[in-house]
């Protein structure tokens, strides 16, 4: 079934979180879309979990403003979590009970239609033939899909996830995936983040990237991942030629060679892709692909963030970079 959902699904302008005198948040302005898969980056201690935390009014900010399908937090915050489905972190449960049972707990604090829907989200994750065992036996990827499951009783346009491909196998991860896609397709919005930049540049439509408390890049991942200036990606049959040719050309102002054998040619601002390919098939060159060159999600990822820079061998560093989402509220 399709949903009717409003146009931003969540929002924050000016968000900012201190804890003492560290900046955990600085001035962020978010918007998660209904609609779309939206994944969440950063590296550790970025703050990913502390902005989670104040999405859900779990955390009150510091400064700036928070508003969930419509409505602020944490003022409104009853109102907001109403079609709003959360796990923050590892999901809990009472150990000594089924599945079902910890279920039925959480439904009968929400509503009858909730109690209804629980055969329905335990298929959805997969959990239906292992429904009545104690989650004391549960791995913990069987763990993060009670949480989902969970998540999905009061009926979610919007459901955030805080690192919930953390102990699924590799099927479990696809099965996820095509879970998350499901979701979208019926009109809600799915927040997740995660350290698996894999999984999310083949989950998510929209990705946001945060270092050190700050939102340095908000985009539609196909935005994300274009490359920089005017650049085209060749596979060619002779290497050493091309890189004889390619250098002997004005417009073509740097080449690079990829893993996988592929040349990556800046051009300059009026040249053509089809320029290019035309003066390489004349000096006899092989073509076999010209695509315009895109960076994968982990090489903007690690373009746009500070890790690499850091010191990360030396005590005073490792704590601070960390330090963010080791706080509870």
């Amino acid at each position: 079934m399709n949903v009717n959902s409003s146009e931003v699904a969540a929002s924050t302008h000016n968000l900012g979180k201190r804890f003492g005198e560290r900046s955990a948040l600085r001035d962020i302005d978010l918007v998660v879309p209904q609609g779309v898969a939206f994944g969440l980056l950063g590296p550790n201690g970025a703050g990913k979990t502390t902005l989670i935390r104040c999405l859900l009014g779990l955390t009150r900010p510091t400064s700036g403003t928070v508003e969930l399908m419509g409505h602020a937090v944490p003022g409104e915050r009853a109102a907001a979590l109403a079609r709003v489905g959360a796990v923050v972190e590892e999901p809990r449960f009472h150990d000594h009970l089924s599945g079902r049972e910890n279920l039925r707990i959480v439904s009968a604090l929400l509503s009858d239609a909730a109690t209804a829907r629980i055969p329905e989200v335990l298929h959805r994750v997969g959990l239906s033939e292992r429904a009545g065992d104690r989650v004391a036996s549960y791995s913990l990827g069987m763990r993060q899909r009670l949480g989902i499951a969970r998540c999905l009783l009061n009926d979610p346009l919007l459901l955030i996830l805080d690192e919930p491909m953390n102990g699924l196998d590799p099927a479990g991860i696809q099965e996820f995936r095509i879970l998350v896609r499901a979701l979208v397709g019926e009109g809600r919005s799915v927040l997740i983040s995660s350290h698996l930049l894999d999984e999310i540049e083949k989950t998510c439509d929209v990705v946001a990237i945060i270092d050190r408390g700050v939102l340095v890049r908000q985009a539609a991942l196909s935005a994300l991942r274009q490359a920089s200036g005017n650049q085209v990606r060749v596979m060619v049959g002779d290497m050493v030629l091309a890189r004889a040719v390619l250098g002997r050309i004005a417009w073509v102002q740097s080449v690079a060679v990829e893993d996988s054998g592929a040349l990556v040619c800046t051009l300059a601002t009026d040249a053509t892709a089809a320029a290019l390919n035309r003066t390489l098939v004349q000096a006899k060159v092989d073509v076999s692909l010209l695509e315009p060159a895109s960076a994968s999600l982990e090489q903007r990822f690690l373009d746009l963030t500070t890790r690499l820079q850091e010191p990360s061998n030396t005590s005073e560093s490792a704590p601070r970079r960390g330090a963010h989402e080791e706080v509870r509220a």
